[in-house]
């Protein structure tokens, strides 16, 4: 089941809805159609409103996707900053928790950084803080008594009012609550830029995380008692996305300056084989060399036709394997990379992809082949050399 559908692009930016968003973007609507309550002065829903049911939703719909065309600007600020700095942002997706910015890695300067980071909360509260002024200077939101209750006036000026108290309020708590220096919340980041000015990159981002995890917790103790479901979803978020953000940041850091060609196994040592073999000879070759993955050539020099798998191969009967030709079984899609390209690329791509291992090509010719336990290694090694070194 495909969980996001891509509603437009920005900049060359995808931009993109999960599913779980309509359940946010509902119970925001309900919300606001609802109720009617006083905060920081302006009042927010169209509860109290003397009209229809119907009108209070149409009001509130309103209301709930200009709100939330505001959290897109505050992901799409984030992400042109990052553009402006040369980093690749995939798109932007808006959850049930709000909107996330996929970046191809967010550069490790602590200055770009911060500024990428501080983007998003300072729209947002610019955001609030021009809505909240316009509604002080037309308001406030004009009522009448009928009966014993004091009703909103059914009128244009008091809905434009309600949706700019609306925008005020939800955007100075969006860029408030972001501030908070929860990684990998924006105030995380931030706390990490300002952190790895006086300390290396991977300490910082670990104690960065150490924040976000106390933070986490707090809030989810927060959310359980006070049956807060919301804060218990953002604990969650804040607890497992630091942590992996910070593994990330440590197999990034621990490959930096590393290349391909630094842990590719080089032709003529990479093992090929012919696309007219039948499974069962290439299980024999498995047994004998213990890889997993093969790329599948006429002759050493000849070209790159397809890759055969392990996985591949269990798709097939055993019955079966003795007649199955490999050319009839394997992918054709190749996926390759350059020699000359970061380890740390390759591992992502391996990642993106679900690839055990990478072809290492260059115009067509096969350099040599890298493989996920050769990253691994490089990771392991160089992880216990940089310790050894620190002390």
């Amino acid at each position: 089941m495909k969980w996001s559908f891509k509603i437009g692009s920005i900049r060359g930016i995808p931009i993109k809805l999960h599913l779980t968003f309509l359940i946010i973007l509902l119970f925001v609507i309900w919300l606001f159609a609802a109720n009617d309550f006083p905060i920081m002065g302006i009042t927010i829903g169209f509860g109290g409103m003397a009209t229809s049911t119907g009108i209070k939703y149409v009001l509130s719909t309103i209301a709930a996707i200009l709100f939330f065309a505001t959290l897109l600007f505050h992901e799409l600020s984030h992400s042109v900053v990052a553009q402006n700095y040369g980093a690749q942002v995939r798109g932007i997706t808006l959850f049930v928790i709000g909107g996330v910015s996929q970046m191809e890695e967010i550069p490790k300067e602590p200055r770009m950084e911060a500024r990428i980071s501080v983007a998003g909360p300072g729209l947002s509260l610019s955001i609030g803080i021009i809505t909240y002024a316009l509604y002080y200077y037309f308001g406030p939101v004009s009522r009448t008594i009928i009966g014993d209750m004091a009703v909103i006036e059914a009128t244009y000026a008091n809905a434009a009012l309600i949706v700019l108290g609306i925008l005020a309020f939800y955007n100075i708590i969006l860029g408030i609550f972001n501030l908070i220096p929860a990684f990998p919340m924006d105030g995380g980041r931030i706390l990490r830029a300002a952190l790895a000015m006086r300390m290396p990159y991977i300490d910082a981002t670990r104690k960065a995380v150490a924040v976000g995890k106390s933070f986490a917790f707090a809030m989810g103790i927060l959310g359980l008692f006070t049956f807060q479901f919301f804060l218990l979803l953002i604990a969650f978020f804040i607890y497992f996305g630091g942590s992996e953000e910070e593994k990330a940041t440590v197999i990034s850091v621990t490959l930096e300056g590393v290349k391909v060609r630094d842990l590719m196994t080089r032709a003529p040592n990479v093992i090929y084989v012919p696309p007219d073999w039948t499974l069962d000879q290439l299980i024999d070759v498995m047994f004998k060399t213990k890889h997993m993955g093969y790329p599948v050539q006429e002759s050493q020099s000849s070209p790159v036709i397809g890759v055969i798998t392990f996985s591949d191969v269990q798709k097939v009967p055993a019955s079966m394997r003795g007649t199955t030709r490999i050319e009839d079984v394997m992918n054709r899609e190749v996926i390759a990379i350059h020699q000359d390209a970061e380890a740390y690329e390759a591992l992502k791509l391996m990642s993106l992809r679900n690839l055990g291992r990478l072809i290492v090509m260059d115009d067509m010719q096969v350099l040599g082949i890298v493989s996920r336990t050769d990253l691994m290694r490089a990771i392991q090694f160089r992880g216990a050399y940089n310790t050894h070194n620190r002390r």
